[in-house]
């Protein structure tokens, strides 16, 4: 067991790398010479919660104390039942493994008659190389952009071809899946998840939508190991699994209101438009043509247009379908507020959306967490934050570092959007 340095916690600035995975204590006061023998292992291998800590201080008795051991220092997290702050130097200094509050030798005074040496001015080298980090990473996604904005540019121009001849340009619509391929291969895929969430006016709401679920459909692709023809496949299907809504009234699109029966029977047919509209433009892909005709149907069988059971249901509309529901989320539209990316990936978990296939959400959860983490975020209070550590039993409300300290977000402070790079620019 390491040395016993009792570090007095506050919880809302607790240093990450102390915080997770931790062994916990209990120790009753006594009057052993060695304090080893006094300490009994309540549990291992925990992140603690204040949930958690609530449970070991209604458990405990009043005398009992609890430490927490995290590498090379047990810390005391009570202290007469409260919990202390560190300052900022005090953290640094854990974080180094160093002990804050040990004594240092004084250095005596330079003699009156020593002339004063010049002052030496020093370069904090790690601001240096945050704000050159800073500026590398935004001049990345302006690139990131730039390339998104074209490939909205070319969506939207094929969707123009379809209000106008009733199908899309067979060629473009293979170079605009190329496209989109390459930019999920060759520009980082947080980059890449953070312009899809970028806000967005509601007349290109169509256009971008169906862009945005081609390249959730391809990350998908990515990270289930897909070969390259089934990866341009299931773009296919993402950037066209919309494509029968130009058929459909502006009116019933944008309506701000719930639709009524016979509104909504009308934007149930937007499936077998798309498939009518691709077959026209000959499109003959099988299984492009069922992910997309299939995109609404759920794995209980509630779904559209013909309410099919789970078994057969083909893999992309499945995936399709957690694109759509995604990225329709993430967008404020004229009849639905934004989610911010935590509370959506809560709800997938939470089963909050059952009807969608489970084993695909857990591999969108999983791999999304990946990417939004050490990434900027604005919280409901306009304050900039950063993503340190997302509780895969907890996605809502995840660790963040705001203003120097390291919090645990709740109903009360909690991320509304991700943060736009180019703000900083």
């Amino acid at each position: 067991m390491p040395s016993f340095d009792f570090v007095p916690i506050k919880l809302r600035v607790l240093p990450i790398d102390l915080y997770l995975a931790c062994k916990i204590y209990s120790r009753k006061p006594g009057d052993s010479d060695n304090p080893e023998e006094e300490f009994s292992l309540l549990c291992e291998n925990q992140t603690m919660t204040e949930k958690l800590l609530d449970r070991l201080k209604r458990s405990i008795f009043p005398d009992t104390k609890i430490y927490i051991e995290r590498k090379y220092v047990i810390e005391s997290l009570f202290d007469k039942g409260h919990f202390l702050e560190f300052k900022q130097e005090e953290v640094e200094a854990i974080r180094r493994h160093e002990n804050p509050w040990e004594k240092k030798e004084t250095v005596s005074k330079i003699p009156k008659s020593k002339p004063k040496a010049k002052k030496e001015v020093h370069f904090d080298a790690s601001d240096v190389s945050k704000s050159v980090q800073s500026i590398q990473q935004a001049e990345k996604f302006k690139e990131v952009i730039h390339e998104y904005n074209l490939l909205k540019t070319e969506s939207k121009e094929m969707l123009d071809t379809a209000v106008k001849t009733g199908k899309i340009n067979k060629e473009k619509g293979a170079q605009v899946t190329r496209d989109i391929q390459a930019q999920i291969k060759t520009s980082d895929t947080a980059l890449v998840i953070r312009a899809i969430n970028q806000i967005r006016s509601v007349d290109e709401y169509l256009h971008t939508h169906c862009m945005n679920v081609a390249i959730l459909n391809g990350l998908m692709g990515k990270w289930l190991n897909y070969d390259e023809t089934r990866q341009s496949e299931l773009v296919e299907t993402g950037l066209f699994h919309d494509l029968g809504k130009v058929k459909i009234a502006e009116e019933i699109i944008h309506k701000p209101d719930p639709l009524n029966p016979e509104e909504l029977q009308e934007m149930k047919r937007h499936p077998v438009l798309s498939m009518e509209m691709l077959m026209k433009s000959g499109v003959r892909n099988k299984a492009v043509l069922e992910g997309i005709i299939q995109h609404h149907e759920r794995v209980n069988g509630t779904g559209y247009p013909k309410g099919l059971p789970a078994r057969d249901i083909c893999e992309y509309a499945r995936i399709t379908a957690i694109s759509d529901t995604y990225d329709a989320m993430v967008t404020k539209r004229v009849f639905a507020d934004s989610h911010s990316p935590f509370e959506i990936l809560s709800e997938f978990q939470q089963g909050s959306f059952s009807e969608l296939d489970f084993n695909y959400i857990n591999t969108f959860i999983d791999c999304m967490v990946e990417e939004l983490k050490g990434k900027e975020i604005i919280m409901n209070d306009d304050r900039e934050a950063k993503v340190v550590f997302v509780d895969p039993r907890h996605l809502r409300y995840p660790m963040v570092e705001v203003d120097g300290e390291v919090v645990k977000t709740d109903d009360n402070f909690y991320c509304v959007r991700m943060k736009n790079i180019l703000e900083e620019a």
